[in-house]
């Protein structure tokens, strides 16, 4: 569930019962351009606003002035001379921050007057998931007392209430939930989100979404020649599994898309160890099967009309004394043979099995993996993009512009056939790694020696996105803490590929 009631109104601001408003305000000729309706309402105050000169509309500027009539507060956060979404999104989790502790309940958010520069619809999915996400407190999850949250309710503000802004909202409340939910997984330390936890989560979404769910465990795992996932996970002390979810949303035996998440509960790199500043945040190594989870939340509740199949190979990777070894050869679930060059390129061997395994068993139309991959993706694109591997170039274009849309970029990184030539090995098919130039490159075209077609396959490095680490990436909307990259990017893809947006 969300954390506040959200509703709409299209009542004269005199009549919403509010006691603190929200005014996203664009900036012309280095002045506020305050909305009629608000300078009617707060004309004095607005006066001394604009002429003290303290608030121009630039962005990242926030103010607050207080009045004694109904509404208390009044916030006004800036957008700048030539907002987009993204812009908006910040102005809208800055003015969060800003009254959170604040003893307001009810708050309004004005967007009358911005219909002229954004899509209705767009403004109320982007308002809501943003305030949902900004809210999360990672404190709450384990901290015996933390603070307590007054905001309680948010109205937003519109022209008219029309169907489709309706549905707008009720559809940004289930995806941010499903986005908070799989941050909470990705949050979890690996003492209390194990594989066998993550079995667990997985057990409760089928129970209460009606998924089928199978999950094979290590025996199975011997049997079905998943030595990939077996050797990742032979070090650790919780036996590694993975976990097969199934939704069907229409009536047919055709699975329209997959979801593969590496889900390494911790990553300690095996026995080519992490050194300290690298392994202090390996708890999030699970982040990619915390999004698919997710992912599978959201869909079961909008109830789309499509079938999905997601599967999580769950494992820790540590140095036990039964951990797999470089230079160990593994003959992988689709047959070929792998060389280890690195125990800590062990996120490839897990995912490597589990995109083998539903590309030969379900034959999806659409194959997607999510992963945190390589370092070497962030020092490529920093902590601002996931990068993006498809041979698909329609597939590419759409998650490029979802991306911008909901706060959630992606670049496109390229696939050619030279980048295969660093993981030839002397005694095994492959290598797991190519060597340290474009090591996430390499990684993703070792993926994709197990995909039939790679033309349906799609993999999403968010290694550099996953988290914020160091402060980075530096949003208002982001706490210190899991982010859920790739709930709301694939989500919204399935929306649009149902023509639901």
């Amino acid at each position: 569930m969300t954390k506040l009631k959200y509703s709409l109104s299209d009542k004269p601001l005199e009549k919403i019962d509010i006691d603190t408003l929200i005014v996203p305000v664009i900036s012309e000729n280095g002045k506020p351009k305050i909305p009629k309706e608000i300078r009617d309402v707060f004309q004095e105050l607005i006066d001394i606003i604009i002429d003290s000169g303290d608030f121009r509309g630039e962005e990242k500027e926030v103010t607050i002035v207080y009045g004694k009539g109904r509404i208390k507060r009044l916030v006004l956060a800036g957008l700048g001379k030539e907002p987009d979404l993204e812009t908006f999104r910040e102005a809208i989790a800055s003015a969060t921050n800003s009254i959170v502790e604040k003893q307001g309940v009810r708050a309004g958010l004005y967007l009358r007057d911005l219909k002229n520069v954004f899509k209705v619809d767009d403004l109320i999915d982007n308002s809501v998931l943003t305030i949902e996400i900004t809210l999360f407190d990672p404190g709450k999850l384990f901290k015996t007392e933390s603070k307590k949250l007054n905001l309680r309710e948010v109205v937003l503000i519109v022209d008219n209430i029309t169907e489709d802004i309706e549905e707008a909202l009720k559809r940004s409340a289930i995806i941010s939930d499903a986005v908070n939910y799989a941050r909470r997984i990705a949050e979890s330390p690996s003492s209390i989100m194990n594989p066998a936890k993550i079995e667990e989560e997985a057990r409760k979404l089928a129970e209460q979404y009606g998924l089928k769910i199978k999950v094979f465990h290590k025996e199975d795992l011997e049997k079905m020649g998943m030595n990939g996932i077996l050797a990742v996970g032979s070090g650790g002390g919780v036996p590694p599994r993975l976990i097969i979810l199934e939704y069907r949303g229409r009536n047919s035996n055709e699975w329209d898309y997959a979801f593969v998440g590496k889900t390494v509960t911790f990553d300690a790199g095996g026995l080519n160890l992490k050194p300290t500043g690298y392994i202090d945040n390996m708890k999030y190594d699970k982040s990619g099967g915390a999004v698919v989870l997710g992912i599978m939340k959201a869909v079961a509740e909008l109830k789309l009309p499509v079938n999905i199949v997601a599967a999580l190979p769950a494992v820790e990777n540590m140095p036990g004394p039964n951990a797999y070894k470089p230079r160990d050869i593994i003959k992988m679930y689709n047959g070929l043979t792998v060389e280890v060059g690195n125990t800590d390129a062990e996120g490839r061997l897990i995912l490597a099995d589990a995109l083998s395994y539903v590309d030969k068993n379900y034959t999806p139309k659409q194959i997607f993996d999510l992963a945190t991959l390589t370092g070497a993706i962030v020092i490529a694109l920093g902590n601002y993009a996931a990068g993006l591997f498809t041979e698909d170039d329609d597939v590419a274009k759409k998650l490029y512009e979802i991306g911008w849309k909901i706060g959630e970029r992606v670049w496109r990184m390229p696939l050619w056939k030279e980048y295969y030539e660093q993981l030839k090995s002397n005694i095994a098919d492959t290598n797991n790694i190519g060597g340290r130039p474009a090591g996430a490159i390499t990684a993703a075209a070792f993926l994709s020696k197990f995909i039939s077609d790679k033309k349906k396959w799609v993999h999403l490095d968010i290694a550099g996105v996953s988290w914020v680490e160091k402060g980075y990436p530096k949003k208002p909307y982001y706490k210190p803490a899991a982010t859920g990259f790739g709930v709301r990017l694939l989500t919204y893809y399935l929306l649009k590929n149902l023509e639901q947006l």
